[in-house]
This record gives C-alpha cells, structure tokens and sequence, in this order.
C-alpha cells in the first residue's frame, strides 16, 4: 500500500498535476470562448452532406477494420487462453508431452503478439500504412484492423479465462479437443460479454476513424474545422452503437431466467431469426463497407505498396541505442507513465461514480415504484449519456479543451485521459455489472441488505475480474494513447515520435516504439500477475 502511494504521488509529480490552473479566471474565460465558438454548429446543407458522407466512410472504416480485427483476435485469443495451453484444471490433467510445451509456448507468443499489436499506436500504424498505400481509406482500416485486433485479441483472451472451469472439464473427460471445448463450454459462457465488447471496439473504431483522417487515413478527421457538427455526429454514432449493444445484450443475456425474462427486458416479442441469416445479414454489412471505402479494388495489393512499406520497416532498423539518445528519452518516458497513471485512476473514479448507476437493474428485482422509479430511470439515462458523452469525444480533441484550461504540458494530456478514460470505463463496468447473476443478489436482497451491501457482497465478487482486466487494460491502452496524445501539446512522448516520424528519423522512432511496447509488455505482466491471484482467490473461495 505505500508503494502504490509512492507510485501515485511520484507520478502526479512528474505529469505536472497541479490544481491553481482549473481556478484561473483567464483560464475559464478561454475555455467559454471555446465553447461559445462552437455555437451555433454549422447546419448549412452543404456541409450537412459533407459530414453526412464523411460519418458514413467513417462508419465504413470502422465496420471494415472491427470486422479485419476480429479476425486478426480470434485465432490469436483462442491460443493465448492459458487455462486452456497454460495452467489450470485441463493443463493440469494432462501427461506432460512435448506437444504440450510446444502449444504453451505458442500461447505465450501469441500473447506476445497481441502485447506488440496493441503496443504500437494506431496513429503510427496509419503513418507506415500511408507510407505504403497512400493517402485514402485503406491504411485507416488496415491500422484499425491491427491495433484493436492486438486489444480484442487480449480483452477475449481474459474472458476466456473467466468462465465456469467445471463444463469444460467434463467436456475434457469426453475426449473433447481443445477447439471443441472453446466452441461449446467457453463460447456459450461467454458470448454476451464477448458481443458487447466486440461493439464497443466498433465504437473506438469509430472515434480512432476520425483521428486517423488526421493523417491522410480517411474519416471525419478530414472535416475538423467544424467541430461542434462533427462532434454531434460522433455522439450519434455511440449512442446508436451502445443502443445496439444492449439490446443484444438484454437478448443473449446468459443469466438471464428462461422464458418471459428477455422478452420483458426487451419490452416486445422478438423473432427467433435464424442464425444464417442473421450471419449473411453482417457479412452482406462488412462486404459493403469494404466495397465503400476501396477494400477490394484490385490496386489495393500492388506490389509497390508491399515495397513501400518493406523499405519503410527496413529503415527502422537498426534502433538508435545510442546513450546520449536514450537520455533524452527518460523524462519523456517518466511523463508518459504518470500520464498514463494519473489519468487511469482519474478514469476508474468517474466510472465507478457513473458506472454504478448507469447499470440497469433487473425488472423482476426493480422494487422502486412511481416517483423513485422515474427517478432511478432518470439518474440511470442520464450516466448512461454522460458516459457516452465523455468517450464519444476523441481523447485528442478533449486535450486541446484542457490546453485552454491549464496550458501546454503533460497534465491537459492526463485530464483529458482522465475523463475520456472515465466515459470508456463507466460503460464497460455498467456493462459487467448487468452481467452478473440476479440469484445471489436476490438472496442477500431477501436478507435485507443494502443497496451497497448487494454491490459489494454480491456482484463485486463475480465481476471483479472482469472490472480489474478492464481497468489493467485502459492503464495499459492509457499508456500508448499518452504517446499519442503529445503531438496536441499533451506532454510524454507522443510530440518526438510525431516529429521523428516525420522528419524521417526512423532508427529513432523505433527506440520509442520499443520502449512503449516495453510499458506494455511490464504493464501486462502486471495485470496478469493481478489476474493470477483473483483467479486463485476465487478457486479457494469455491472450494470451501
């Protein structure tokens, strides 16, 4: 406990927390300034339709890279599962036998992988995309398809390794294959969740889309002159995607009991549409955006891109190790960790403060009646559009508010990790919490606990490892936004990446990039050491 008190104290000192700035009156009249230049928002028809098909390419890149993303996560989630390669109840029933080292090793590279996708920003994909490709369409969603296949890739992993382990060992005690058990005993389990994150991928996507058009990758970005407009538009596109989300999620939910419960949930009867054409349906979606932005046009592969690129790869190495080199990278760094630190603790408290009354209660379990139902209601849509609100607007457009807040340097970047961080996680705790099992919590409700005591007895012991794989994985997502977030003014290392990419310093760029993808790296162990020991807490809490 002191040395996380060290952590944090040392890194709000090195991100330059300092609290006079947000009561600075000079500071405040900028920010209003700010706010009344984007009123009233440009509605003219001519740049309604400019925006109208900016979002739908935007839309279109986003569909295209989630889609390209998954199947860059799937395979590689499914081998970094360790209770599935590594450890656990199944691993450890089995003869030890070199084709079981090698299928643990190829878990713990394929968990290395995804650490190295996710560890590079996707603002530096795009550049070495557009390097090969050109300006347009095709390096966003290539960029996009990489960088969130690296996260989808770890979130699934987690969830994986979450589920009940007693299906899965009777389905081993069959005879059942590994991919077997993958299909039928986890994918069952975790189908909701996995859905749910899946959109909200799509959903940074969408907001990545609109950064990437920055540099010449397509999107939204290209239109960020009118910012109020396209901010509206942005915000049109989460709502819509977390409407989706929990509708999905109220019609798959695993705990929910059979029969009326989702159809009540849902407030309507809902066909059983067949799984083919519900299948056919999203792929008809995802070939149609390929098609929109360029995907499948016969240029897209010229064999002068792929050399453009390889040359590109070729300069970065060898990196530049040299030591007056990696001095000047020390207080950058030291800036990009507290960043990242302060920012995620920022995030985690606005989320749990928003988080736990934007979830949902079940119907059945809702015994607020008239005023205090409306009430609930009320307190509920309005977290649930906060949040929305808080994550819909691009963590570099909330550094240039803060800018005008508290000046140049690395705090504007930690503030606006901190509330966008805040946005992302109150949803996906909201998320997990409406996952959780009603029976328990019913129990402790017929014993005549609290409210609090529900949370903290009931679902808190089932969704903390989700909740804790989350927030170790914004930290971990924080770290190489912070590098991004530099080029605005936002402080770490984000500025001498931009500039060294480019002013062509490839060896140097790639220093940086190894050493965010050795935060990564450090980060993860971390968060799988954590993980480890809720794990074991959780096996000996069932067993007794």
């Amino acid at each position: 406990m002191g040395l996380a008190a060290v952590v944090v104290v040392a890194s709000g000192a090195v991100a330059g927390v300092r609290l006079a700035p947000l009561f600075d009156p000079a500071n405040h009249a900028a920010v209003r300034g700010f706010a009344r230049g984007l009123w009233p928002p440009d509605v003219s028809l001519e740049f309604l339709r400019v925006v109208a098909a900016a979002t739908l390419r935007t839309a279109a890149i986003a569909i295209a890279g989630t889609a390209l993303s998954l199947i860059v996560a799937l395979p590689l989630a499914f081998l970094a599962t360790a209770t599935l390669f590594r450890r656990g109840p199944l691993v450890e029933g089995e003869r030890r036998a070199p084709s079981g080292m090698v299928l643990a090793a190829a878990s713990v590279a394929a968990r290395a992988a995804l650490g190295f996708l996710r560890a590079v920003p996707d603002l530096v994909w795009a550049l070495l995309f557009v390097a090969g490709f050109g300006l347009g369409a095709v390096p966003g969603v290539l960029a996009l398809a990489v960088s969130y296949g690296g996260m989808l890739g770890r979130i699934l992993a987690d969830l994986f390794e979450t589920v009940d382990p007693r299906p899965l060992e009777a389905l081993r005690s069959t005879g059942a294959t590994r991919a077997q058990i993958l299909v039928f005993g986890i994918w069952p389990q975790a189908r909701t969740s996995a859905i749910a994150y899946v959109l909200y991928s799509f959903e940074c996507c969408v907001r990545s889309a609109m950064v990437l058009g920055l540099v010449g990758a397509g999107g939204l970005g290209y239109e960020i002159s009118q910012i109020a407009t396209l901010i509206a538009a942005l915000l049109a596109m989460v709502w819509l995607t977390d409407a989706t989300s929990l509708a999905l999620r109220r019609l798959l939910r695993a705990n929910a009991p059979p029969g009326w419960y989702v159809q009540r949930r849902l407030r309507t009867d809902v066909p059983a549409a067949p799984r083919g054409a519900i299948a056919a349906g999203l792929a008809a979606i995802v070939i149609a955006a390929g098609a929109a932005i360029g995907l499948f046009d016969r240029g897209v592969l010229d064999p002068a891109a792929l050399g453009h690129m390889a040359r590109l790869v070729r300069d970065l190495f060898p990196p530049d190790l040299a030591p007056d080199h990696l001095r000047t990278l020390i207080e950058p760094v030291a800036q990009t960790l507290g960043t990242s630190v302060i920012g995620t603790l920022l995030g985690v408290a606005i989320g749990a403060a928003l988080g736990v009354p934007a979830a949902a209660p079940h119907d059945e379990d809702d015994r607020a009646r008239g005023a205090a139902h409306l009430v609930r209601h009320a307190v509920r849509r309005l977290s649930r559009a906060t949040l929305s609100l808080l994550r819909a607007i691009p963590d570099v457009l909330w550094v240039l508010i803060f800018l005008l807040a508290v000046g140049l340097g690395p705090f504007a970047g930690t503030l606006a990790l901190g509330v966008h961080t805040g946005g992302v996680l109150g949803k996906l705790y909201a998320d997990t919490l409406e996952e959780v099992s009603p029976l328990p919590l019913r129990g402790l409700r017929a014993t005549g606990a609290t409210p609090l005591q529900i949370l903290v007895w009931g679902a808190w012991p089932e969704a903390r490892r989700m909740l804790v794989s989350y927030t170790l994985l914004r930290w971990e997502m924080n770290l190489r936004t912070s590098t991004v977030l530099g080029i605005a003014g936002g402080g770490g290392l984000g500025i001498a990446l931009y500039n060294d990419v480019q002013l062509r310093f490839y060896p140097q760029a790639a220093t940086m990039i190894l050493v965010v993808y050795g935060l990564v790296t450090a980060t993860g162990w971390l968060g799988d050491a954590v993980l480890r020991r809720l794990e074991s807490a959780s096996l000996a809490t069932a067993r007794r």
